[in-house]
């Protein structure tokens, strides 16, 4: 920056010159540049981690039921005599399970592509009968016992049904895992009722230790069991957030903890007061 100095005819003759040294900042702004550089770069690798954790946790109830079942397969052709009833029916379950997983990467794909939704109306009472179905075909999960209470004439939903089938995956499985090696019986609830706020309420409630924080739980890679990768419940917020609800936690008086899913319900559709309490057999 410069001034002239001028004589009394107007004519320049000398200049002032303020001269700023700008070295500083400018090392401070590359700095600031190769940090924005490194922290993109770190967030993608992060983001990657979580997708490729969330990818595998996803496969791995449907694979792990492909291998229990092809081993009971096994078991059944090398009885004397071979059971081939058995042997077919773990065969089909087998075929189940693979296509169960090839629908979970074909959501995956869909995701990348930023796809929407393949949204249907569907029966509450159906996504968790088929969910604990196919939790009983994990042989640590077989025996868990459930008491269903859940309204009778249930309205429908609008929902991805692979999507919404893999959040109730998660959270009765969550309660079943929380009641392994408990000292007191285990009790797993599962109720659904359609509520006044024009909502589906879907809550799974156990009998266990309860849960630490109940916001955190949420959050990506935070997990309490001892070889979780702590996806699971991340990745069903986002499915119920997707889709219009809700998904929270909290600890029960007596003990345990209550997952909730509060799903929108399409207008018209009304609460029913009549309910069904019972066993729901699911094998």
């Amino acid at each position: 920056m410069g001034e002239p100095l001028r004589d009394r005819h107007g004519k320049i003759i000398q200049w002032y010159g303020l001269a700023t040294d700008i070295d500083e900042r400018k090392r401070a702004e590359d700095h600031l540049r190769d940090m924005r550089i490194k922290l993109t770069s770190a967030s993608r690798i992060a983001t990657l981690a979580e997708l490729s954790a969330s990818i595998a946790h996803e496969l791995n109830q449907p694979l792990m039921s492909v291998l229990a079942n092809a081993q009971a397969g096994k078991r059944w052709l090398a009885a004397n005599p071979p059971n081939l009833l058995e042997t077919n029916a773990s065969i089909e379950r087998i075929i189940r399970d693979a296509r169960a997983a090839d629908e979970v990467m074909q959501h995956i794909r869909a995701l990348f592509k930023q796809e929407p939704f393949e949204k249907k109306q569907v029966s509450i009472r159906d996504v968790l009968s088929e969910a604990v179905r196919f939790l009983h075909g994990d042989p640590r999960k077989h025996d868990a016992s459930i008491d269903w209470q859940l309204d009778d004439n249930l309205p429908t939903v609008s929902v991805d049904l692979t999507q919404i089938q893999q959040v109730f995956i998660n959270l009765i499985s969550n309660a079943m895992e929380a009641l392994e090696g408990s000292q007191v019986s285990p009790h797993i609830i599962v109720r659904a009722s359609a509520t006044d706020q024009n909502q589906m309420l879907i809550q799974v409630m156990d009998n266990g230790t309860g849960v630490a924080d109940q916001e955190r739980i949420f959050d990506a890679f935070v997990t309490t069991k001892k070889n979780g990768m702590g996806v699971g419940l991340a990745v069903s917020r986002s499915i119920v957030e997707a889709h219009g609800g809700r998904l929270w936690a909290e600890n029960n008086p007596s003990g345990g903890a209550t997952f909730s899913v509060a799903l929108p319900l399409s207008s018209g559709q009304s609460n029913s007061n009549s309910s069904y309490s019972g066993q729901m057999d699911s094998n």
